[in-house]
């Protein structure tokens, strides 16, 4: 066809820039992901900005007392996908002051390491995706040292804007680096239907990632610091004004304030103390560029700031030796009063290591003295020594109550990590002792609050616990209890993870193969789990039965009243009618009456159901509170104006032993409640058991220990103090003159006092425990024979030591009495 002639040339080259204008279209929508519309920045440009940013800190208007630092780079922003930019950073600068003029200006000077500063800034470009134009994401170099990520991050949060809309203002929740933050956004200017003008207000305290650093404070310190209140005394905003170019709606300038103000000593909240961050950028160019290369990298952060605590160089782990030491040296010399102030400077040098070099250096430590590095690892308060407190203890083979007090301590610390969990389920499993399994459960319910998808751990903890429950709640009778309690403790968090849980408990609880309290520890393991139906039915068929004792029935009828359906009331209440159990009709006929006359918002609800059920059936006379089962309660609700009703309740049970009318539970709780939310279980403490009998007799009975003990004191009191008193207690007490009474009150009560271990010894001791509930959490429960460890610990050795005191203190009261005038 031989050459084109030259009319065709103009038509084949429109052609083919149409062809190269679609292939640009095509590709910067090549990301379904990422619309056109989602950035402000065009694919295959850069954008070229002088960047400047400064920080002070002070009073503004005291020159002496403020500091400033000042940064200025040249940045660019490459788009080389819609979406996907390409962070450049080059010719820094890093400026400090040396002093102020007249007007107060602080006049800067070059850093000694601003050639330092200004390699490492240029040394990694840094990759970012904001897909949809929402969350940003960031694909920096491992080798990226953090500070230096963290204010490259700054720039980035400064030039990200949202897409135009038609809005004059609207809050819009937005990627800085503080985290998401509700942000304010107001259009200033238009032309035509452009911005060009928008301002941006925070409040950065509302922001998910906004965390005041706090000090680190002693696990078992007394005063625990202002940590998160002072953070609440520092108010935190950012305003930030763009300039836009109005065809293509890039920035073309972004002035960002931020201020932290410390509230206490300002005025007005406005002017006082306060630290100040301004970051400038304007551009400068928009050249064209060819590369369309994007490689994400292999780990994406996000735009959030990141710590940057020390690595601890090789001499400061020296100085910690070093400081070691010199506490070691002091007990043998005369220079004991340093020994606070180095013990301070070695609890702070701690908290300033990271876990790796606390792991390397405590070998070290414990080598010049272990006990000094203990004390300094449970003052330290930070997370990288709380592990190392119990890994101490095991290595030292300490006194299990000791390793028993220390890990409750570390497992009450809020945020913990991975690692502290692993390290008290691994000690719970060594000791088996409550003080660690309840720790075991303060742990999990903290660790999943902060970490909601760390579920792997969690889950071996699950499997654990399960396996100590199998075989229907058979086996060792006191760790069985013991993890039904924990159970209780964690309900509500472990059976998200694992659906095991409930069924497991569930077979428990219609077995009767195991004893009664565990039986009923059982049914109160399901206190914080959901109420399904399948958990409903068993509860309400335990009640319904009337071969099961009463204690366990009335146990699933409190369970099953925490959530019933109308069908589950209608068969309580016809079957009151023709219950024969007394202690069962007493007590739920008076929790019912107490439902009807509550005032508690919270049981409004539960009211209505029991209202219709009344309708077809009647409620049983409430007998005999002495000899019956019942239910207390006390209800006040309050309504004040422009707030919201807040109620309060007060609630007991008292639950009888059918044989001989003596309690064998009880329970007393506080709640409160506010409209619109779940009520608050503010306290609960409850006494369990049986066999009260023969200790009873021992206390009370004519030969028991506080008749005899009374006597005694009557004995010694007559004669000691003016007649008309002496009178008013022989009286009351029903003294007899007549008896021989031992002279010595003090050796004669010692004597009743081990007169009474012994005969306690002797019986069967009663099989009680207490526990207490704050704000839901099981703190623990204690047993009755721990109280009789403890007497026969505390009066071993006793009579003797206390002889000459006891002398002293009767002669010291009869003068007392004389001085008075009463004689």
């Amino acid at each position: 066809m031989g050459p084109p002639r030259p009319a065709l040339l103009p038509l084949l080259l429109l052609l083919l820039a149409a062809s190269a204008r679609a292939g640009d279209t095509v590709l910067e929508n090549v990301s379904p992901s990422c619309p056109k519309d989602a950035t402000r920045f065009k694919h295959l440009r850069k954008y070229v900005y002088n960047y400047e940013a400064e920080s002070s800190s002070g009073v503004p208007g005291t020159a002496d007392s403020r500091s400033s630092t000042k940064i200025n780079c040249k940045v660019e922003l490459e788009v080389p996908q819609l979406c996907n930019f390409i962070l450049k950073t080059s010719l820094c600068t890093l400026k400090e002051v040396y002093g102020f003029n007249p007007e107060g200006k602080a006049l800067l000077k070059k850093a000694k390491n601003s050639e330092e500063f200004a390699a490492a800034m240029s040394k990694y470009d840094l990759r970012l995706a904001v897909p949809e134009g929402k969350q940003v994401l960031l694909y920096p170099e491992k080798e990226e040292p953090k500070h230096i990520l963290n204010i490259k991050r700054g720039i980035i949060s400064a030039l990200l804007l949202p897409p135009d809309t038609e809005e004059a203002k609207q809050v819009l929740f937005l990627d800085t680096v503080y985290g998401n933050c509700s942000s304010d956004v107001t259009v200033k200017t238009r032309k035509g239907n452009v911005a060009t003008e928008i301002s941006i207000e925070r409040n950065l305290e509302n922001c998910d990632h906004f965390q005041p650093i706090s000090t680190g404070v002693s696990p078992l310190a007394l005063i625990k610091g202002m940590a998160r209140p002072l953070s609440m005394l520092i108010g935190s905003s950012q305003s930030c004004q763009y300039t836009l170019d109005p065809k293509r709606k890039h920035v073309t300038e972004a002035i960002c304030k931020e201020q932290h103000l410390f509230l206490p000593f300002s005025y007005k909240n406005k002017y006082g103390m306060m630290a100040q961050v301004t970051q400038t950028l304007k551009l400068e160019d928009t050249p064209k560029i060819n590369s369309r290369f994007f490689d994400e990298g292999a780990e994406a952060v996000g735009l959030a700031f990141e710590s940057t605590k020390s690595t601890s160089p090789p001499k400061q782990a020296e100085a910690i030796v070093k400081t070691l030491q010199e506490l070691q040296k002091l007990h043998v010399s005369e220079q004991n009063a340093q020994r606070a102030t180095l013990f301070h400077k070695l609890v702070t040098e701690l908290r300033a290591l990271s876990n790796e070099a606390v792991t390397s250096l405590l070998p070290e430590l414990i080598e010049v003295s272990s006990p000094i590095t203990l004390q300094a690892l449970i003052q330290c308060g930070q997370p990288q020594c709380y592990t190392h407190i119990l890994q101490w203890l095991k290595s030292e083979k300490a006194n299990p109550l000791l390793i028993d007090v220390v890990t409750y301590l570390v497992a009450l610390i809020p945020k913990p990590s991975a690692e502290r969990l692993r390290t008290i389920f691994n000690m719970a499993k060594e000791q088996q002792s409550r003080a660690t399994f309840y720790a075991l459960s303060h742990v999990i319910n903290n660790y999943h609050k902060t970490n909601p998808t760390g579920t792997q751990d969690l889950l071996e903890i699950a499997d654990y616990l399960l396996e100590q429950i199998r075989n229907d709640c058979t086996g060792n009778e006191d760790h069985i209890y013991l993890i039904l309690r924990v159970i209780g403790n964690i309900g509500r968090t472990m059976e998200q993870l694992t659906p095991k849980l409930p069924s497991s408990v569930l077979k428990c609880v219609k077995s009767r193969q195991p004893s009664l309290p565990i039986q009923k520890a059982a049914i109160q393991a399901l206190r914080k789990m959901e109420l399904r139906d399948e958990v409903r039915e068993v509860l309400l068929q335990t009640f319904l039965d009337d071969t099961s004792p009463g204690d366990k029935r009335l146990a699933a009828y409190l369970m099953l009243m925490g959530g019933p359906s109308q069908s589950d009331i209608n068969k309580i209440t016809q079957l009151l009618t023709r219950e024969k159990n007394e202690q069962v009709k007493n007590f739920v006929a008076s929790h019912i009456a107490n439902i009807l006359n509550s005032e508690d918002l919270y049981v409004q609800e539960l009211k209505k159901l029991v209202e219709e059920a009344l309708k077809t059936s009647q409620l049983p006379t409430i007998m005999d509170f002495k000899k019956f089962s019942r239910n207390y309660h006390l209800s006040k609700s309050i309504s004040l104006p422009s707030l919201d009703p807040v109620s309060g309740r007060i609630e007991g049970n008292l639950i009888f032993d059918p044989s001989n009318y003596l309690p064998k539970e009880s329970m007393l709780k506080m709640t409160l409640s506010v409209f619109g939310f779940a009520p608050a279980d503010l306290f609960e403490i409850g006494l369990q058991g049986k066999g009260f009998e023969p200790t009873l007799e021992a206390l009370f009975g004519k030969q028991g220990f506080f008749p005899d003990s009374v006597n005694k004191a009557l004995y010694w009191v007559d004669g000691q103090v003016p007649d008309h008193v002496s009178k008013v207690l022989v009286d009351h007490f029903g003294y007899n003159k007549d008896d021989k009474r031992e002279q010595d009150m003090v050796n004669g009560i010692m004597l009743n006092a081990e007169k009474l271990i012994k005969d306690l010894k002797s019986k069967d001791f009663p099989e009680a425990r207490a526990y207490l509930h704050i704000l839901g959490e099981e703190l623990g429960f204690v047993k009755l024979q721990d109280l009789q460890l403890l007497g026969r610990l505390l009066l071993s050795g006793l009579p003797g030591s206390l002889k000459t005191p006891a002398t002293q203190t009767r002669e010291s009261a009869c003068t007392s009495f004389r001085e008075a005038g009463l004689s």
